[in-house]
């Protein structure tokens, strides 16, 4: 009927307002309109337009990849000196990654609904930092305590503890520093947030693992 507004419309309406609201309080207007332009063309844009979106940061995590490659190959002798090292490297590639899969998650859903002030992030951040400390901590007991178990090489056990919590750690910060960072540069998040988290994640992990490694274990190698 001509001229008549139904309940659900009006519904729609309020809803509508309501949400604009929340994002123009919390500085977010333009975010969430930047945001659902490209959600628009990842969805329904031409192959060529969803390639310029995610293949340069395929890229990224591809030289990554290579770089990690590289920090194995230059340990490559504690590799053959304790075999037992090489058992653990996916737990801390994947625990870090699981973490920072997380915190992204996290911090793009606040965002959205309004939850997280982009002008108050570092409270926010040093929150989340908070957070992956202790979750470091708690996992990194765990498996250190079942590496040590495992393997039988109890400075093993502590290398995997100390490296985990700093690789999740590492992955709750860049889980939220990213996707912000990336926001301010008016660039994609949802494209280039988990390429740049776990580039970084695994490098670092890495490094820090084997370091430890060397350290604990020097005797062995």
């Amino acid at each position: 009927i001509v001229g008549i507004v139904t309940v659900d419309d009006a519904i729609d309406i309020l809803e509508q307002e309501a949400t604009e609201d929340m994002f123009n309080q919390a500085g977010l207007a333009d975010v969430a309109s930047n945001e659902a332009d490209r959600s628009n063309v990842l969805i329904n844009g031409n192959v060529w337009q969803i390639w310029k979106v995610r293949l340069p940061f395929l890229v990224i995590t591809l030289i990554a990849g290579l770089l990690a490659g590289a920090v194995i190959d230059e340990f490559e002798q504690t590799l053959e000196s304790v075999a037992a090292v090489a058992s653990v490297i996916p737990l801390i590639m994947d625990m870090g990654g699981n973490v920072g899969t997380q915190s992204s998650t996290v911090f793009v859903r606040g965002m959205s609904l309004g939850h997280i002030d982009l002008s108050s992030f570092t409270k926010y951040f040093l929150k989340e930092i908070w957070i992956g400390l202790s979750l470091g901590l708690i996992v990194g007991i765990i498996s250190g305590v079942a590496a040590a178990f495992w393997q039988g090489i109890p400075m093993l056990g502590v290398a995997v503890g100390i490296s985990l919590v700093f690789a999740m750690t590492l992955a709750a910060a860049l889980g939220f520093l990213v996707p912000f960072v990336l926001i301010k540069l008016n660039i994609d998040q949802a494209a280039g947030s988990a390429p740049i988290i776990t580039s970084i994640k695994d490098i670092a992990g890495l490094f820090i693992y084997f370091v430890s490694v060397n350290a604990l274990l020097g005797h062995l190698l």
